[in-house]
C-alpha cells in the first residue's frame, strides 16, 4: 500500500502542480472533500470560513433579499469523473483487482427564474452517462444510456410581512453536526460512495413545504416533508454495496413503507452579539433502515426492513469569536431501533439515544481553514447483545491551503466512525484552469483492522479520483 499511495500522491501531485500555465481567478473552489456517512455516521466537514458560515445562512433577510431580486438565467456544469482503484478489494466485488472503477459524464443544469415579477422558481437535474461495466472482473468500454435525475424544482417567495415561504422538491439542511444527523433530519443522504462527494452532493432533496416567519426577536421556522424517502445505498457489487459485509451468502432486503409518510419540524431560533441558538423538535422516519424480522427459503436470507419512526428534541448553536466559530448539536431522540451482535436478528432492539456533536472552524493563518469535530452516541437501557456500544465516539479533522490567488487549494482530512468502526482519509487538489473550468483529484484511503468494524468490508477499497468541471 504504501508504494500504491506514493504512486498516487505523484499522480495527482504532477496532474497539477506540473502545469505550465496558472490563469488567475478569484472564484472559490469546489469543494473536494468526500464525507460520506455509512448507517448514521456522517463524516462530511463544512470548509467554509467564519463569514460565510454565518452569511450564507437560508434564513438570512439578505440571501432572501438577492433571491427575489435576482435575474432569471440558466447555467449548467459538464462533469468527467475517473475513478480508480489502487488495491485489490476481494472476489465479491465486480472489480476484484487494481484498475478502473467508474467511469462516467454528467450534465447538471439550473433553471432561475421568476414567476408573476416575484415568485421565485427552481428547477435542477442531472443527466449521467456510464462509458463503461465489468464484465466479470474487468473494466470494460460499454457506454448506456442517459440517466435522468431531478433535483430542485420549488417556488421560493418572501412576503412583504417577513413570511418566507418554498414549497416544492428541495434540500433543506439545517443543524450544525456533520459527523452525526443529529438535527439534519429532513433530506435522505446519498451513501453509494464513502469519502468521494462534499456535503451538497450527498443531501437529496425531497418534496416538502417552508415556513419561515419572525415574531420579535424569535425566528420560527416550520418544515412538512410528504415523501418518506430513504438513503441511497451503493448496487450490488459495486464498491460499497451494503450486502458486502455478508460475503457470498444470499442475502435480500425486502423493504415496507411507513404508515406514516409525513415529517414535521419545528424550528426556534433567537441570534445576538454574534451568537445563534436553535430549539427544534418534532417527527420523522429514520433515513436507514431497520430489520424487523427475517426469513430462509433454502440458501437464500430475506430481511424485511422498515424506516424508523423516530421522534426528538434538539438544541443546536453557533459562536463567532476573534477567528474561530464554534458548533455544537444536541438531540435526544425515541423510536431508533439498533443491530445486534448478529446481524440477522430480528426484530432489532428499540431505544432512546443522546447524540452530541461538538465542532470549530478556524481561519486565522493566513490562506488556511481548519475544521474539526467530535461527536458522541449513547444509548439509553443499553444491552450487551447490540452492535452498537453503550457510547461511542467519533471525530473528523480537516485542513484547506489555498494559494495562487485561491487559484490553487490542497485539502487534507481524517474522519474516524463512530465506534471501533474504522476510518478513512483523504488528500486532494483543486485547480481553477480558468473561470469556468475546475480540474481536481482526490485520494481516499479507507483504514479497518477487525471484522467487527463496519468499514472492514472496504479496507481494500482505496480509490483514486480524477475530476474535472466545465461550467457556463
Amino acid at each position: 500500500m504504501n508504494l500504491k499511495l506514493k504512486y498516487a500522491l505523484f499522480l495527482t501531485f504532477f496532474f497539477f502542480v506540473v502545469n505550465p500555465v496558472f490563469p488567475h481567478s478569484n472564484d472559490d473552489f469546489l469543494n473536494d472533500f468526500g464525507g460520506d456517512s455509512f448507517s448514521d455516521l456522517e463524516a462530511e466537514i463544512d470548509t467554509k470560513t467564519s463569514e460565510i458560515i454565518i452569511e450564507t445562512r437560508e434564513t438570512d433577510s439578505k440571501i432572501l433579499d438577492k433571491e427575489i431580486n435576482s435575474s432569471s438565467f440558466i447555467t449548467g456544469t459538464l462533469s468527467q469523473r475517473l475513478v480508480y482503484g489502487l488495491e485489490d478489494p476481494g472476489t465479491y466485488f465486480s472489480r476484484s483487482s487494481q484498475g478502473v472503477d467508474d467511469f462516467q459524464s454528467k450534465f447538471n443544469f439550473q433553471i432561475e427564474s421568476k414567476i408573476l415579477g416575484s415568485i421565485n422558481f427552481k428547477t435542477s437535474g442531472d443527466v449521467s452517462w456510464d462509458w463503461g461495466s465489468f464484465n466479470g472482473t474487468n473494466y470494460e468500454y460499454n457506454p448506456t444510456a442517459a440517466d435522468f435525475q431531478l433535483r430542485d424544482m420549488y417556488f421560493d417567495y418572501f412576503f412583504d410581512n417577513g413570511l418566507w415561504l418554498k414549497l416544492g422538491n428541495q434540500i433543506i439542511a439545517r443543524g450544525e453536526s456533520n459527523i452525526l444527523t443529529s438535527s439534519d433530519v429532513i433530506n435522505p443522504r446519498d451513501i453509494s460512495t464513502i469519502g468521494l462527494q462534499d456535503l451538497d452532493d450527498i443531501r437529496i432533496q425531497v418534496p416538502a413545504i417552508l415556513l419561515n416567519y419572525s415574531v420579535g426577536f424569535l425566528n420560527q421556522e416550520i418544515i412538512t416533508a410528504v415523501d418518506s424517502a430513504m438513503n441511497k445505498f451503493a448496487k450490488a457489487g459495486t464498491a460499497f454495496d451494503p450486502m458486502a459485509p455478508f460475503g457470498s451468502a444470499s442475502v435480500v432486503s425486502k423493504t415496507s413503507r411507513p404508515n406514516n409518510s409525513i415529517e414535521t419540524v419545528i424550528r426556534n431560533k433567537v441570534s445576538f452579539n454574534g451568537m445563534e441558538f436553535v430549539l427544534s423538535f418534532g417527527e420523522y422516519n429514520r433515513k436507514n433502515l431497520s430489520t424487523i424480522s427475517t426469513s430462509v427459503s433454502g440458501a437464500t436470507t430475506t430481511l424485511n426492513s422498515e424506516q424508523d419512526r423516530v421522534s426528538f428534541v434538539g438544541f443546536s448553536g453557533n459562536m463567532a469569536k476573534s477567528n474561530f466559530v464554534f458548533k455544537f448539536d444536541l438531540a435526544y431522540k425515541k423510536g431508533k431501533r439498533f443491530p445486534f451482535s448478529n446481524p440477522l436478528t430480528a426484530p432489532w432492539s428499540k431505544h432512546d439515544n443522546t447524540e452530541l456533536g461538538l465542532g470549530f472552524d478556524y481561519t486565522g493563518i493566513s490562506d488556511l481553514t481548519i475544521s474539526s469535530e467530535i461527536g458522541s452516541s449513547i444509548i439509553h437501557g443499553y444491552s450487551s447483545l447490540l452492535s452498537n456500544k453503550e457510547r461511542e465516539y467519533g471525530y473528523l479533522v480537516r485542513a484547506d491551503w489555498r494559494q495562487l490567488n485561491d487559484i490553487l487549494t490542497f485539502s487534507a482530512g481524517h474522519s474516524k466512525l463512530l465506534g471501533d468502526n474504522g476510518s478513512f482519509s483523504t488528500f486532494g487538489i483543486s485547480y481553477d484552469y480558468s473561470d469556468q473550468l475546475n480540474l481536481s483529484s482526490k485520494l481516499v484511503s479507507y483504514d479497518s483492522a477487525s471484522a467487527s468494524q463496519r468499514l472492514y468490508s472496504y479496507r481494500k477499497q482505496d480509490l483514486l479520483v480524477f475530476n474535472a468541471d466545465y461550467s457556463f
